[in-house]
């Protein structure tokens, strides 16, 4: 399964808090289940988390995800919402009733944004639907080509 890299991620922060908590790397690596490699990856930024792991860390470290992800406002796209609220495509598309591959192509921009659908994304990532759609429009917006 493919998965994009985690935008805006910082791993500066997952450092800092892990080490404000006096955790060490093995120690938040043991109760997160991911190795202790997986967290020098992150915290060195080699790599970057999956969403549902960056939740589990983050409620380890009581954390929101915002304070993990920082992307402003005004360039959140449609994955960075549900990415913020600790959710993969398919948690959020099971609770919106739609399919991971009709997510995948609202977050890329590739699908028709309907306005129940828009609704119940609202709902689920909380926020106004507004923000879903300004995000999808963000999402659907093409670099120029040269």
């Amino acid at each position: 399964m493919s998965r994009r890299t985690l935008e805006g991620f910082v791993p500066s922060r997952l450092s800092i808090a892990r080490i404000d908590k006096k955790l060490a790397q093995g120690e938040l690596a043991l109760r997160a289940d991911v190795s202790t490699a997986t967290i020098s990856a992150w915290e060195t930024g080699r790599s970057t988390p999956q969403v549902d792991r960056l939740l589990r860390v983050a409620e380890i470290l009581g954390l929101r995800m915002d304070e993990l992800i920082d992307v402003p406002a005004d360039k959140r796209k449609l994955g960075t919402l549900r990415e913020l609220t600790g959710q993969t495509q398919a948690q959020l598309a099971r609770s919106v009733g739609v399919s991971t591959p009709l997510l995948a192509a609202l977050e890329r921009g590739h699908a028709k944004l309907g306005e129940a659908i828009a609704d119940r994304l609202a709902k689920e990532l909380g926020v106004s639907v507004t923000e879903v759609r300004e995000a999808y429009e963000r999402g659907r917006a093409r670099p120029p080509l040269d």
